[in-house]
């Protein structure tokens, strides 16, 4: 029997289908991460207990003496009626985020051609994760010139990490580690190629991804913006060519 075997390889104009599903998959999977911090939130579960409790009282459905055990499990009812409302406030607070950084990558300028733009520079790159035969994730690289802020100038010593996606139930083997190494490997040591660093952004809502930076050596920037209810933080990130080969040889070792 042949063991399944995990391989990267360049992007195919056969995966575009699946690759864009997974590109916007990848920019609103933080949305379920953040209502779920939001509702472990010490705040919100005081708000839902509270809301329980005023559900109860309002409904008289407080159990009275000698009702039985069944009075007192009568009680899940509006405890669990009492969630939806913090659930829906918390998901309404954090949706429109995510909803606009879905957009904006849909609307990227490598959505109009996938195949096309990642060839436009021997450092860019979009490579596929394949696990018997199925995309389990992707990673593209855009080395592609691009214009300073409040700027004319173009950048060509810059790659950026513009998309990074994991299937989640292979997230405990650290293949995304894998994967952000494979870009880094081929921004740096393509043939002509010019880039001299790697940025990335990262999130606490998307921790496979930031530990996984962490691991390949980005150094943290600054934060980039506070996002959703609790103004979670996103952070830039920066790995230089020299830090890179520092790494490799500290690593070999």
């Amino acid at each position: 029997m042949v063991e399944p075997v995990a391989k990267i390889r360049s992007y195919r104009i056969e995966d575009e289908k699946q690759v864009r599903f997974v590109i916007a998959k990848a920019a609103m999977e933080g949305l379920a991460s953040a209502n779920k911090k939001t509702m472990l939130n010490p705040l919100s579960l005081s708000l839902w207990v509270l809301l329980t409790g005023l559900l109860i009282q309002f409904m008289g459905w407080w159990p009275k003496s000698g009702d039985g055990i069944l009075a007192y499990i009568s009680l899940m009812l509006p405890f669990g009626s009492a969630a939806v409302p913090v659930i829906l406030f918390s998901d309404w607070n954090n949706r429109w985020y995510f909803d606009d950084l879905s957009q904006h990558v849909l609307r990227g300028p490598d959505m109009v051609n996938l195949q096309e733009y990642y060839s436009k520079s021997p450092a860019s790159g979009l490579w596929i994760l394949e696990f018997a035969g199925r995309l389990v994730g992707i990673i593209a690289l855009d080395a592609s010139p691009f214009d300073k802020i409040n700027s004319n100038q173009k950048v060509h010593d810059t790659a950026i990490l513009r998309h990074i996606y994991v299937d989640e139930q292979y997230r405990p083997t650290g293949i995304q580690k894998d994967l952000i190494d494979y870009a880094l490997q081929n921004a740096f040591t393509a043939s002509n190629s010019a880039v001299t660093q790697v940025k990335a952004s990262s999130s606490p809502l998307r921790d496979y991804v930031r530990k996984a930076l962490d691991e390949t050596g980005f150094k943290y920037e600054g934060v980039s913006e506070n996002i959703g209810l609790f103004r979670w933080k996103m952070s830039n990130r920066v790995l230089t060519k020299d830090e890179w080969k520092k790494k490799i040889t500290s690593d070999a070792k």
